[in-house]
């Protein structure tokens, strides 16, 4: 299932996800987290995560973002990183 989607949140710490897969994609939650997932492996992740693919640029973690992308539902390993998810913004961009 897919369709155009806006969505603002915050992202995540990006450096361990920008090692692993290159920068091409990040991880938006509703509020900010106080440790990442990918710093220590023993956290779980929010409910409300949503995985942002093909953004262009870097963005400061913890700022608000609005983006804008197709939305992709269902269960995806990410082939690079096997990094699962079930929400992502496929062909995203920060909306100013």
């Amino acid at each position: 299932h897919t369709r155009s989607f806006h969505v603002t949140g915050v992202q995540t710490c990006a450096l361990p996800i920008s090692l692993k897969a290159n920068g091409q994609f990040f991880v938006l939650t509703k509020t900010p987290v106080s440790l990442c997932p990918f710093c220590d492996t023993d956290l779980d992740w929010p409910a409300d995560i949503v995985v942002v693919y093909d953004v262009k640029g870097t963005y400061p973690t913890e700022a608000r973002l609005k983006i804008a992308g197709r939305l992709d539902i269902g269960s995806m390993t990410d082939t690079e990183t096997g990094f699962v998810s079930q929400l992502r913004l496929m062909n995203a961009e920060v909306v100013r």
